[in-house]
């Protein structure tokens, strides 16, 4: 029988700990009673104990009894491992600045030092370090001072990035004091401060500070008011221009002093205060629901996004992302939230793992705070759209000139529309009439009217769904026309041109489609598709860009060879994952949450980005509308953009149909003529036509003269030798 192993009784164990954590506690109690030790104790354990700290035993005893219940398992703010040792050392070292502050002589510190504010610990720390000649000089303070000031963040459990941003505030604030202090600056040089960005949350030991700021209330409404609204029903003063052979070629700018209209004009917005207050309870549940399917992973951060908290998630090497996403909906129960509301996706450019949650108040991305932000502001691109703001705050501008074309889908409620609103706003708000062109369609009849009228604008903006494949067809005669004029100059693409030419001789183009659905679905679907598809293959270089918007994404729809062309996409909330891979070529749009909430994948990256679009109200566009009317009273508009067009075979095959009644009479001329016989069987076989149209066919063409009457069981007779001949002298005789 083999020997019985003696319990060892180690530092690490459980009941070792507890012990400790017990003699802690009550070293902190008594200390705490020591503090308010009165004269008349002198010579008690207390008055005894006091001395050994002086008055930094105030900070000595909550030190102790957290300590002591960091070891009996009791975890609360600021109680890591080295919080409490930085605590542990800013206690010390109080004890010594409270010696070096001391107001009592030195002779006599020498002779009791028990007579300090620091105590004996505060009078050896002074002795030990900087020697029996040297306490009391302004170099031991201010040295003192210093190897506290990078222990106070670690005490506080700050987080590194913590740290530097409130360095940098600080440093920020000084250098506006001191200038504020010496330096005069005018009132009119005086910039906005600028939206505070969404808060950074390290290891969550820290609790969360309210970021106090001075709000003087909402800001005045601009003093330019409409001076009258844009009507569905109002009549629009234009008039009607002849274009060209040249197309849309300026030979001079038409708008030379136009004016842009001021940001004035937008609604104020309210600067996020970007707090939540459950992060730390929902870090907890994260990991407790994750543990509990043998996931042991942790939560390192979280970011605070207009919309949701995205939590960066460790996880262990082994684990599959697809098992931690497989169970959102159980961290969704979790934490109380829509079961589809949870995403879980890996973050760019880190080793995390996201998940996010909504928040429980969500932000409003207004459209002037997106137009202020400095992305935009500094931006140098051609046709700037803000698409909205992401999950650290930062404003993303896309543009419109690199994408080149733009695919956006979302289910009613998403936030499309609005979304489209803001894009048309930023162009007219950016760019002047002799610069970009805009084609609106707007088949609902109520999202996009408020534009007409303005120079901006080709045409009227087209509602019905039969005259947009007419504006498509005429876009792609513009875009021939424009490569043949480049072609000339001898340039590669419309900058280059427009940089030739000294001035905007060649617009930039915007076609914006409301709704895509409606236009597939009415209109001859072929021929839309076939001229969107030609315009997304080679009008980007001569500055034609699309932005298709639909609420049903739908392969009939947004079909194979769109998708393939147009690399620019926005998925915005809809109702399955199937629509989601339609738009993204991936799943996630199925979470998102309406409202603005989308996911934005850009050309040249691999991986969507979760954003909140901007929000513009009808009052904003009718302002902005109003303000670049009063610059141009009259507008002129193109004719012919939207009238048929045809090319010379159609304008044949349409002829001969009025003579006869039937397209295929011409093909039908030139089939009895090449076979030198006539019969209506031999027609249906060659046409692939019925045997009904076959015979009207064979009919009509013995009206015109092309074969004889019938001979019985034999083919007819044909009485033309040149079917193109006779077929000329056909048109022209009509």
């Amino acid at each position: 029988m083999g020997r019985r192993k003696k319990n060892k009784f180690t530092y690490d164990s459980k009941e070792t700990q507890t012990f400790a954590g017990l003699v802690f506690i009550i070293l902190g109690v008594f200390f705490g009673i020591a503090v308010f030790s009165s004269a008349e104790d002198q010579g008690t354990i207390f008055e005894q104990a006091r001395v050994i700290f002086g008055s930094a035993t105030v900070l000595l005893s909550p030190y102790l009894v957290m300590v002591g219940l960091r070891l009996l398992g009791i975890k609360t703010p600021f109680m890591s491992t080295l919080s409490l040792t930085a605590q542990g050392l800013l206690v010390v070292i109080a004890a010594g600045l409270m010696t070096a502050f001391t107001s009592q002589p030195w002779e006599e510190i020498k002779l009791d030092s028990t007579i300090t504010e620091g105590g004996k610990v505060g009078y050896y720390i002074i002795v030990s370090i900087f020697g029996d000649g040297f306490p009391t000089q302004a170099a031991t303070k201010l040295i003192l001072i210093l190897l506290t000031l990078p222990l106070i963040p670690i005490a506080a459990s700050f987080s590194l990035n913590n740290t530097v941003e409130i360095i940098g505030k600080a440093l920020s604030y000084l250098k506006e004091l001191i200038s504020k202090l010496f330096f005069y600056q005018d009132e009119e040089d005086q910039v906005e401060e600028e939206p505070v960005k969404a808060s950074r949350f390290g290891d969550f030991n820290n609790l969360l500070k309210n970021k106090s700021q001075d709000d003087d209330g909402p800001e005045p409404m601009p003093t330019v008011m409409p001076k009258k609204k844009v009507a569905e029903n109002q009549d629009i003063n234009y008039k009607e221009g002849d274009l060209g052979e040249d197309g849309l070629q300026q030979e001079s700018l038409q708008f030379p002093n136009w004016k842009l209209p001021p940001l004035s004009l937008l609604f104020p917005y309210k600067k996020s205060q970007a707090k939540e207050a459950s992060i730390k309870q929902n870090a907890d549940i994260i990991e407790q629901i994750l543990a509990s399917f043998g996931i042991e992973a942790s939560v390192e951060d979280a970011y605070i996004g207009p919309s949701v908290v995205q939590y960066a998630l460790n996880i262990p090497l082994g684990i599959k992302v697809s098992k931690v996403a497989t169970l959102a909906e159980n961290i969704a129960l979790a934490l109380g939230v829509d079961s589809k509301a949870v995403r879980v996706d890996t973050i760019p450019e880190t080793t995390f793992l996201g998940i996010e949650v909504p928040r429980t108040n969500r932000d409003l991305v207004r459209m002037k705070e997106l137009m202020e932000s400095e992305n935009m502001l500094q931006t140098s691109v051609q046709l700037p759209v803000p698409i909205g703001k992401d999950i650290n705050g930062e404003a993303v501008i896309g543009n419109i000139q690199k994408m080149p074309h733009l695919l956006i889908a979302g289910a009613t409620g998403s936030g499309k529309s609005i979304l489209t609103n803001t894009f048309i706003t930023s162009l007219i708000m950016k760019l002047t009439p002799d610069e970009v062109k805009l084609i609106l369609v707007d088949p609902k009849q109520v999202e996009l009217m408020d534009y007409n009228g303005i120079p901006h604008l080709l045409t009227p903006v087209i509602t019905d769904m039969d005259k947009v494949v007419n504006a498509l067809k005429w876009l792609v005669g513009e875009m021939e026309t424009r490569y043949t004029n480049m072609a000339k100059e001898q340039v590669r693409n419309i900058e280059a041109y427009n940089q030739k030419k000294g001035f905007a001789a060649m617009p930039y183009i915007v076609v914006v489609i409301d709704e895509m659905a409606d236009m597939m679905m009415t209109s001859n679907r072929v021929e839309s598709e076939n001229a969107i598809v030609r315009l997304a293959q080679k009008a980007r270089a001569v500055g034609i860009h699309l932005i298709l918007a639909t609420q049903r994404p739908s392969v009939n729809v947004i079909t194979g060879i769109i998708k393939a062309n147009i690399p620019g996409r926005i998925g915005m909330s809809v109702t399955s994952s199937t629509d989601s891979r339609v738009i993204l070529d991936r799943i996630g749009a199925e979470s998102l949450m309406g409202a603005g909430d989308l996911l934005y994948k850009a050309p040249d990256k691999t991986k969507a980005e979760r954003l909140q679009s901007g929000f513009i109200e009808q009052e904003e566009v009718i302002r902005v509308v109003q303000y670049i009317k009063d610059q141009a009273p009259e507008v002129e508009y193109k004719t012919g953009i939207t009238e048929k067009h045809l090319s010379d075979e159609e304008a044949s095959a349409e002829a001969l149909g009025d003579i006869s009644g039937d397209d295929l009479v011409e093909q039908a001329i030139h089939v009895v003529v090449r076979a030198g016989k006539g019969s209506s069987s031999y027609l249906q076989r060659r046409l692939n036509i019925g045997f009904n149209r076959a015979a009207r066919l064979l009919e009509e063409l013995e009206e015109a003269g092309v074969v004889g009457p019938p001979n019985g069981s034999k083919p007819r007779e044909v009485l033309v030798s040149d079917a193109d001949a006779f077929i000329e002298q056909l048109k022209q005789s009509v």
